[in-house]
């Protein structure tokens, strides 16, 4: 985290020009990688979710409602929790 924050600091961009790549289902649970998600939004980030082995889930799958959720800008901007998301 302490580079992440060194690099906005030094750059001085807003979210739009700051996305980060999030490799998700690569030895990671559901709740690591919503808390990597939350970690980069707070700090400024826009998170990109990118599943790995992505066509071995099933469909209607937690983590492809996750990627939904988060590569959709509104979606993500308008529902703060994943939770809340349907």
């Amino acid at each position: 985290m302490p580079k992440f924050k060194a690099f906005q600091e030094i750059v001085g961009w807003d979210y739009r020009k700051m996305g980060v790549y999030v490799l998700c289902n690569f030895d990671t649970t559901l709740d690591q990688d919503l808390e990597r998600i939350y970690t980069l939004r707070d700090l400024g980030y826009t998170p990109y979710v990118m599943i790995y082995e992505k066509e071995k889930l099933k469909r209607g799958s937690d983590l492809k409602r996750l990627q939904r959720w988060v590569n959709s800008k509104t979606a993500f901007a308008a529902v703060k929790d994943f939770r809340d998301y349907k």
